[in-house]
């Protein structure tokens, strides 16, 4: 009967671990007021921190007393190495705004991009967390004006094309 509850006690707590779906989110938007697109982007907090982790970043200690100092910066620079956007061909400069992370294991960052106007294409490269994940979805959707774009990257397809 004992060995029964450790092994039933060992299956619940892999159960609250591992997960099947691999999804993050970004939800971004072209601003004209500010000439900016701003992203919010959704992790599962785990998933994010175990992909930092494989890129060689030390343990962030996110969200928790004993977060480093530099965190921000090992997000930024992973997200930068991951997630791309050019606006008329040109390579625009993202930059970390800030992140907050949940009690309910989701990370949110939040992405401003330098100043453009008059938009004619956009191309989008998103390989967030696929190297690590092979069923990695990673779902995006923009608004322009009144005009709303959705894609689904994943290892397979890592780039969006917009003409406007």
């Amino acid at each position: 009967m004992r060995k029964l509850i450790v092994i039933i006690l060992a299956f619940l707590s892999f159960g609250f671990t591992f997960h099947e779906f691999f999804v993050s989110v970004t939800d971004g938007e072209y601003h004209d007021t500010e000439a900016t697109f701003q992203f919010t982007v959704k992790f599962i907090g785990h998933d994010l921190e175990k992909a930092l982790e494989l890129s060689g970043t030390p343990n962030l200690h996110l969200g928790e007393a004993t977060e480093l100092e530099n965190a921000n910066d090992y997000l930024s620079t992973y997200f930068n190495s991951k997630f791309s956007i050019k606006c008329n061909d040109k390579p625009l400069a993202l930059k970390l705004i800030g992140k907050e992370v949940g009690n309910d294991d989701f990370i949110y960052c939040y992405i401003e991009s330098e100043k453009v106007k008059k938009i004619k294409t956009i191309d989008i490269t998103n390989t967030l967390l696929t190297d690590v994940f092979s069923g990695q979805e990673n779902i995006f959707y923009l608004q322009i004006k009144a005009k709303k774009y959705t894609h689904s990257f994943n290892s397979e397809r890592t780039t969006f094309n917009i003409t406007l």
